[in-house]
């Protein structure tokens, strides 16, 4: 059982922080990804990725979860899960950097889960601070450059000169294996390497697919009356990135919120004065007070309208959604 455990388990977001948090964790392991299963999860749907290997972990493996936090529609199945799996002998940690209520937070440890949170930090951060610690190990030299250049990018810092050039290699190649470049950058990171000259040809890729992709979103842009001025575009997957999106149209309609819709509901919220976190957690999701996502119902109505007489109408509707949950709540 090296390193204190048998094979190892990661569940991580599918973003730059995820692919870090997952690189910290081998890292912090002393693990290479050879040695390690990862899966890719949206908070929306981490039970059922959890219950996809549950039936292959055994007594002594490690199941490592981060930068996941709490979404209405998953965690309740996710704490199930957790339990049974805790009950016949695997280990269980969370890392997070979200934020959780205190009942929430009491649900992951009852099921025996270690849960280790820290807002001041992005969740590749809180796994370099803590789990070299918890596995009594000295930390990896490469991790605090790690954590500096993801956390940079993740908490819109900016201050780290490979943040922006991270941020978009980790969202390049969204359809063309995914999964498989999340897993490449994972290998890169967790050998020390987090820049190199294939990671400078994605970006040059990326950037020219961001450029030619941007008008062909804003031109989706639906904005509602104020008071709380909420913008809203379509987007399919690809660049540009959801934060470059949002943060174009709240400077470009002098938005309190921005909203970037998907064809399966999918919703990201941004904001630069309004609490977004909270408006993400009444329609089910989570985040962060700037940063924040959900999913909402689409009928087949507005769905076969935004097929057919463009996708604004999808857009119109997230947007007033949005708004309404929003002056109900009193955050805008």
């Amino acid at each position: 059982m090296e390193g204190g455990f048998n094979h190892l388990y990661i569940i991580t977001h599918t973003d730059l922080d995820g692919v870090g948090s997952a690189a910290a964790t081998l890292l912090a392991s002393g693990r290479s990804i050879s040695e390690a299963t990862i899966l890719y999860a949206e908070p929306y749907n981490i039970d059922s990725v959890i219950r996809e290997i549950a039936g292959h972990m055994d007594k002594g493996d490690l199941l490592v979860i981060a930068d996941l936090g709490p979404n209405r529609d998953s965690f309740g199945e996710a704490v199930r899960l957790i339990k049974t799996l805790t009950g016949r002998g695997v280990r269980v940690e969370w890392y997070d950097h979200h934020v959780w209520s205190e009942d929430e937070t009491a649900q992951v440890e009852a099921a025996g889960a270690k849960l280790v949170i820290d807002k001041s930090t992005c969740a590749t951060g809180v796994v370099a601070r803590y789990m070299p610690g918890i596995r009594g190990r000295q930390p990896p030299e490469v991790l605090p450059d790690l954590e500096a250049a993801v956390c940079a990018a993740d908490l819109w810092r900016w201050d780290h000169p490979l943040a922006p050039k991270l941020f978009r290699v980790a969202d390049h190649r969204y359809e063309d294996g995914r999964e498989a470049w999340r897993n490449k950058l994972v290998e890169k990171f967790s050998k020390g390497i987090l820049w190199d000259e294939e990671l400078s040809s994605a970006l040059e890729e990326y950037v020219n697919l961001e450029l030619a992709n941007f008008n062909t979103i804003l031109a989706t842009a639906y904005v509602t009356p104020p008071p709380c001025i909420v913008a809203a575009v379509f987007k399919f997957h690809g660049p540009p990135s959801n934060s470059i999106v949002g943060a174009s149209l709240l400077s470009r309609h002098n938005a309190d919120i921005a909203v970037i819709v998907r064809d399966n509901g999918g919703i990201s919220l941004r904001s630069r004065r309004v609490d977004v976190q909270v408006v993400a957690k009444a329609l089910g999701g989570g985040g962060h007070p700037r940063a924040a996502g959900a999913r909402i119902k689409i009928g087949v109505i507005t769905r076969l309208a935004s097929y057919l007489l463009g996708r604004k109408r999808l857009a119109a509707k997230a947007a007033k959604m949005v708004r309404r949950k929003a002056l109900k709540l009193g955050v805008c």
